[in-house]
Order: C-alpha cells, then structure tokens, then sequence
C-alpha cells in the first residue's frame, strides 16, 4: 500500500493551492455573523484518506495542518491535530475498488471527517472562554461541518471519465 511519487506530487500540489485558497478567499462565502465557512482542507483530507487509506490520510492532514498552523499564528498543532485525525477518520470509509468515491456517500465521509476535526479543533479554541461546549457545538462544530459538507457536494455532481475498456484492442 505504498503511495507512487506521482500520486504524492499530485497531492501535495493539490493540498497546497487549497490552503492557499482557504486562507485568502474563502472568507468572502462566509456565513453568519460567527464567520461559519466552508473547510476545503477537510474536503480534500477526507479524499486523500478514503482513496490511500488511515496512515495517508492521518500524514497527508498532519503535513497540511502544519502548514495551516504556520499561516495562521496561533495554537501551533491545533489544526494539525484535527486534521490528521480527519484523515484517519476517512480512511475508515475506503474500499478495496475505490468506487465509493463517486457516490453520495462521499458527504458522509466529509461529514464525519469535518465533525471530528471540527470537535477537537473548536473544543480546544475555546477552551477557558465562557461559552459552553453546547453553544460551541451547535454554534460553530455543527453549522461549519454542515457548511462543508454542502460544499463537498459540488464534489459528487463534477462528471468524471468513464474507464474504457480497451481488451478487445490488444485481443486482435
């Protein structure tokens, strides 16, 4: 189960734009005055996991929230934490042929990623405050896994290529 350099590359690559993305323009779809948006990260974390499996997620999202924590300033290892147990998560939802990917059931692993990051990532931001964890969970943790849930449905509708099969051909 070891990831080829072109996967790795491919990414890596694909981590880095959306973290740049996520970081400069996502606040302008921002909702509510509690600035709810939507975790690209957490989308392609959930991917990078449910496709290569628990290990890769859990290192493809610790790697990223490193990179998150650097950009951002504050709470060193938070992001990075909740980003490599989001990709454990979702490595709980691969499958040895990889088809879930193109179902609706890919929400789900989203979902479930995006709740447990959002948990650990909220839970400990406001820790010491004088909000409750209800008010937090139901405030941020909920509306924010909602949000990118929603946003990981553009996912599912994006039309993929089919795979040819080509066996007649090389019968010939």
């Amino acid at each position: 189960m070891n990831l080829d350099y072109k996967s790795l590359l491919k990414y890596t690559g694909i981590l880095i734009v959306i973290v740049f993305i996520q970081k400069t323009f996502i606040y302008y779809i921002a909702l509510s005055d509690f600035n709810i948006i939507p975790d690209l990260v957490v989308i392609a974390i959930a991917y990078i996991g449910a496709k290569e499996g628990k290990i890769h997620g859990m290192l493809f999202g610790f790697f990223t929230g490193l990179l998150v924590d650097i950009l951002s300033g504050s709470f060193f290892g938070l992001s990075a934490l909740s980003y490599s147990l989001a990709g454990f998560i979702a490595g709980f939802f691969k499958t040895e042929n990889d088809k879930f990917i193109y179902k609706w059931y890919f929400m789900v692993t989203v979902f479930s990623s995006s709740l447990v990051a959002n948990i650990i990532y909220f839970g400990f931001y406001f820790q010491g405050t004088p909000l409750n964890f209800t008010f937090v969970l139901l405030s941020y943790v909920m509306t924010s896994s909602t949000y990118t849930t929603l946003i990981s449905f553009i996912y599912t509708i994006i039309p993929r290529k089919k795979e040819i099969d080509r066996s007649f051909i090389s019968e010939s």
